[in-house]
């Protein structure tokens, strides 16, 4: 009885244990090639996260953003330089459907806007997509968290910028 307790368990947690150990080869790439092209453009990332195919870093010497993402199995980097940025927002895009009787609302898309100084083009991060995203993953909070220290960021580099 044990030993097909211990074979039922093992077969159970096997997966998730090698999942967790080894990680996701998607982020393993995405993590490498991301620390490659800091390396390659000078950058020293103070904070960084990656999930979702997607990885976001701040170098707040520098005062740049540096975001990679998936697209059709090619790694996508986009640069901000947050000396150019006057504010960031959350773009949340949510929808709401009657499934069996209940009114449920569901996020559609989920990015941070960033309005240039001036006249720019307003540059947009996407954070989630319900159609290339199988599943939420905190990423409501996730933008919210970078939201606060790029706003941070700005405000510090604002606050230098006057001082000097």
């Amino acid at each position: 009885m044990i030993v097909v307790f211990a074979f039922v368990v093992g077969i159970v947690a096997l997966p998730y244990i090698f999942f967790i150990l080894f990680g996701s080869s998607n982020t393993k790439k995405i993590h490498a090639k991301f620390k490659e092209e800091a390396s390659k453009n000078d950058l020293s990332l103070a904070q960084s996260e990656t999930w979702n195919g997607r990885q976001i870093a701040i170098d707040t010497i520098k005062n740049v953003l540096l975001y990679g993402r998936i697209v059709q199995d090619k790694l996508i980097f986009e640069y901000i330089d947050l000396a150019q940025i006057s504010q960031v927002n959350i773009f949340e895009d949510s929808k709401t459907k009657r499934i069996d009787g209940k009114v449920i609302t569901t996020l559609e898309n989920l990015a941070l806007t960033f309005t240039p100084q001036g006249n720019g083009t307003p540059v947009t991060l996407n954070f989630y997509d319900s159609l290339f995203d199988a599943s939420q993953n905190f990423e409501l909070k996730r933008a919210t968290q970078w939201k606060n220290t790029i706003a941070q960021q700005l405000h510090i580099k604002s606050a230098h910028h006057v001082a000097a």
